[in-house]
């Protein structure tokens, strides 16, 4: 049964990358975009960042390997995108659903710009199936490879930490053998060793928050009207995950609930100008409340349609309304067609900015320091 799932999750894998791939953006990004393509490409070191928390080392590694132009960046977002729709399908063993996961509109868009938030995405996912095998199995091997999959996740973003509390509890209820929970501590701290090894060769402050330790502690935002587009743009990506919980009355496992619960309350309050691109984490986390659910081929169909009509609806809305001053930086960018669009291949706003100003991108042609708003 196992080796039939995997097989559906390759060739679904494949498909979304082919999908991902072809809608990808052909050049340079925005913003955080342009700054790893700018890192992978430009950079000798591997941290490149002004700090260890969004320097993001192991994804900076991988895409170096594989990249040698802009597009080779995006496509390493294309491949992880894929991959954790693969994923979550080995998580569920629904088609459907993981169908309808792959087709949201914040994972479709991370997977078609240069963006760490897609490998981030793959390393939670298949340490929740890790997770979830000890779980339905009682067998320490599953919690241990777990453990070590979580620590290897820090060393692509700090998000790994959020699941620690939840693994413990797990250990505690399900009574991991002291040996066992050694084991998995260990393994955690071998997957981890150059996020540790950073904690006291830089700071642990610069380790676990960098600048961003305003945003991390805060609880209202510094710009209420950035907060709430940001927060609409994440309610776009709920729709079918909500409806499908008020139609199918689903009731979670405890422990993906706490998942879920932990991912979201950080996100919800983290007031980042690019807030909703954090999302991911806590979306999967909302599909895989619904993963079990079976739904007909024509509500299959009409939930399939509503993810690409929903996203067409919001750009003709944002088209409809002003660009704030602060925004017209950007130029040659439609913002419309940018935040609410998942596909990005007719974007060539960047390279037409960057062909101008001439010289090194990376993302923020007033290159002032700031990154307020992608």
């Amino acid at each position: 049964m196992m080796s039939d799932r995997l097989k559906l999750a390759l060739f679904l894998f494949l498909g979304f990358f082919a999908l991902y791939a072809l809608t990808a953006q052909r050049g340079l990004g925005w913003g955080d975009s342009g700054e790893f393509q700018h890192w992978v490409l430009s950079c000798s070191q591997t941290l490149c960042g002004k700090s260890y928390s969004n320097s993001h080392p192991l994804y900076v590694l991988f895409a170096r390997v594989f990249s040698s132009t802009p597009l080779h960046v995006t496509l390493v977002s294309s491949f992880f995108g894929a991959l954790s729709v693969g994923g979550f399908l080995l998580c569920t063993g629904n088609l459907r659903i993981s169908v309808l996961f792959g087709l949201s509109q914040m994972l479709w868009m991370l997977s078609c710009i240069a963006e760490v938030q897609t490998m981030n995405l793959a390393f939670t996912v298949f340490g929740t199936f890790l997770f979830l095998r000890y779980l339905e199995t009682g067998a320490a091997r599953w919690f241990v490879a777990a453990c070590f999959l979580a620590g290897l996740q820090l060393e692509v973003h700090n998000f790994a930490l959020l699941a620690l509390p939840v693994y413990a509890i797990a250990a505690i209820k399900r009574r991991l053998s002291p040996v066992a929970a050694a084991i998995s501590v260990l393994a955690w701290a071998a997957g981890g060793s150059y996020f540790l090894a950073m904690m006291f060769l830089r700071s642990p402050a610069d380790v676990l928050v960098g600048t961003y330790g305003g945003q991390v502690a805060g609880l209202l935002p510094a710009n209420a009207v950035l907060a709430a587009f940001n927060l609409a743009l994440a309610a776009l990506n709920f729709a079918v995950p909500l409806f499908l919980m008020w139609k199918y009355e689903c009731r979670p496992c405890g422990f993906v609930g706490a998942l879920f619960a932990v991912n979201f309350v950080f996100f919800a309050r983290y007031f980042v100008p690019d807030q909703a691109t954090f999302l991911l984490p806590t979306l999967f986390f909302a599909y895989l409340a619904i993963g079990r659910v079976e739904i007909a081929s024509t509500r299959f169909f009409a939930l399939v349609a509503m993810q690409i009509v929903l996203p067409a609806m919001a750009w003709a809305l944002l088209s409809s309304l002003p660009v704030p001053e602060w925004r017209k930086r950007h130029k040659y960018r439609d913002d419309a067609a940018y935040f609410a669009l998942p596909w990005k291949f007719t974007d060539r706003s960047a390279d037409r900015l960057a062909a101008e100003l001439g010289g090194e991108w990376d993302g923020y042609p007033e290159n002032d320091g700031s990154k307020e708003g992608k």
